[in-house]
């Protein structure tokens, strides 16, 4: 990756980006890698040496690493240790922030208030899952799961004027334990995924699609959604004698490809008419 610095930062946060260790060691995937969209992680891997990133889009990953630079000196257990395995021919490799004697795992998320107020994500969940299935093929039993978020924008008179707002910068999150056999499948399939020889396109929800389904009638103002789902609990929510509905589909914004997606001028679905939703109706 060739790093920028269109804006002017000071040398030292170019040379802490430029100077990061992280290596997934000689797995072909890591965990958090294996989560990602295959053709983001295929095209990343193609065009390596020509994709280009600023520090003003990297420098919030410094926020994270410090952290984890000064909790890794004091919890109790294993601390940043990378463990391998492989899945149908594919080493995978991840490494939790902290694993207790007794098995369980802890990861820090150094994120924002309006992350945490809605609820433990899902790939958060897939994670930790994965690193359980990692210790297992090591002989290892996790025993639970926990995310600890670290909320980078807290304001403590928020904390006391709002009841749904965290009342402390730090949270944690229980994360459900898959049994083995989902641990197993999940894993396969991720593998699978990011194997086949036809790259599979981004879903809306990995180009984090924002207001792609619309609800009209009902007597009431057009509302968007993110999700089908979102846009069908609104109806059933809304839903009385006399009352019908049309979910439209199309016009959604695409945040991640427009953003934040390191390759996104190599790819065919952004660049080969992929910007917009073709626009339908559902009832």
């Amino acid at each position: 990756m060739i790093l920028t610095n269109d804006y002017g930062a000071p040398d030292a946060f170019v040379k802490a980006i430029e100077g990061d260790p992280y290596s997934k060691g000689d797995a072909d995937f890591s965990a958090t890698e294996l989560l990602k969209p295959p053709q983001i992680v295929r095209l990343y891997n193609e065009h390596e040496d020509t994709v280009t990133s600023d520090v003003r889009d990297e420098w919030w990953k410094l926020l994270g690493k410090g952290v984890h630079n000064v909790l890794e000196n004091y919890g109790e257990g294993l601390r940043e240790q990378r463990f391998f395995a492989e899945c149908e021919g594919v080493k995978i490799s991840g490494a939790m922030d902290l694993l207790s004697a007794e098995g369980a795992v802890t990861d820090y998320k150094v994120t924002s208030v309006f992350t945490i107020q809605r609820g433990l994500k899902t790939d958060w969940e897939q994670q930790l899952n994965i690193y359980a299935w990692l210790l297992r093929q090591n002989d290892i039993t996790a025993t639970s799961l926990e995310i600890v978020g670290l909320c980078r924008d807290w304001i403590f008179s928020r904390a006391e004027a709002k009841r749904d707002y965290p009342q402390s910068p730090i949270v944690p999150m229980k994360v459900p334990l898959w049994r083995p056999e989902r641990q197993d499948a999940f894993v396969a399939g991720r593998v699978r995924a990011h194997t086949t020889e036809n790259t599979l396109p981004c879903t809306p929800e990995e180009r984090w699609a924002r207001g792609g389904y619309t609800v009209l009638g009902g007597g009431l103002k057009p509302r968007s959604f993110d999700t089908m789902s979102e846009a069908a609990n609104y109806i059933n929510m809304k839903e009385k004698p006399g009352r019908s509905f049309t979910i439209t589909e199309g016009g959604a914004k695409f945040v991640r490809c427009e953003n934040w997606c390191p390759v996104s001028e190599h790819c065919p679905q952004w660049r080969g008419g992929g910007k917009e939703n073709a626009s339908t109706s559902r009832t």
